[in-house]
């Protein structure tokens, strides 16, 4: 029984042998384009080719191209692929696969060559360096100083008013300004009475600055009270009203005096002094 293949390269058709496609494992080379190739699933149907005479010939690679009958037979030997599986043909592969871990070896293991730089050349770069990173310490220094002395500057006018003069001078280009030290805990009313002259009251006290520091002077809370020491009424008195100094130095007392106007139909028993910052 014979079989019709087509070359998948050149599509030349052969008529052959089941035996001698079995015999060569399926591998066979067209004798018109030299393809070798696997017949498996090439077969074309007798039915729908006429094959009256067919120019080439499946051969081995030493064959000439000829007519060939369709019921022609073909040798074996020529049908069979030939295979080298002698040493020497792997050689090249191997020879290349060799010359390129010797490549990448010596890549891996390749330093550039650094020329020697004397020992004088990294001192003088060390000494640059050290340089750099003082002059940086310097720069943030500074910063940081004019940052609190941004922040605290009422505090160091507080603690050494010698200094004031020369905060100022300081702040004006920063249009900034200094403010008294605001310490309400400092300034303790020593002493003070509320008592009735004619149609009206006469409000006395006496403030003193306990604190190390110059405090500003704070402003005063006079509530009038009622039998159960609830306010009745009640009136702030600011520094300027009062005509209380600006500023009290550590130790200093301050006496001042009001006359306060009360509604005559006001009914109170007590009344109670404060000092504190608004």
């Amino acid at each position: 029984m014979s079989r019709i293949i087509r070359c998948p390269s050149c599509a030349a058709v052969y008529p052959l042998d089941i035996a001698q496609i079995q015999a060569a494992h399926g591998w066979l080379r067209c004798g018109r384009c030299q393809e070798a190739f696997n017949g498996a699933g090439l077969d074309v149907p007798a039915t729908t080719l006429q094959l009256p005479h067919v120019s080439d010939r499946l051969a081995g690679e030493a064959l000439e191209a000829a007519s060939v009958d369709p019921v022609s037979r073909v040798p074996l030997d020529e049908l069979l692929r030939r295979e080298d599986r002698s040493d020497h043909a792997a050689a090249p592969n191997q020879e290349v696969s060799a010359d390129l871990m010797a490549f990448s070896e010596a890549l891996a293991t390749f330093k550039p060559e650094v020329p020697p730089q004397p020992a004088s050349h990294f001192v003088e770069k060390k000494a640059q360096g050290r340089i750099v990173w003082y002059a940086i310490a310097a720069v943030l220094g500074l910063l940081l100083m004019g940052q609190a002395f941004f922040l605290q500057r009422h505090a160091i006018a507080a603690l050494w008013p010698n200094s004031r003069p020369v905060l100022e001078t300081l702040c004006r280009p920063l249009h900034c300004h200094l403010k008294p030290w605001l310490n309400p805990k400092a300034i303790v009313i020593e002493s003070a009475s509320f008592a009735q002259s004619g149609e009206s009251f006469v409000l006395n006290w006496t403030l003193r600055n306990t604190g190390p520091m110059v405090v500003a002077t704070t402003s005063l809370e006079l509530s009038l009270l009622d039998g159960f020491n609830n306010p009745v009424v009640r009136r702030v008195f600011l520094p300027d009203e009062a005509q209380a100094p600006e500023v009290l130095s550590p130790g200093q007392v301050w006496k001042g005096s009001l006359t306060v106007e009360v509604d005559p139909l006001l009914v109170f028993t007590q009344y109670r002094l404060l000092s504190f910052y608004p």
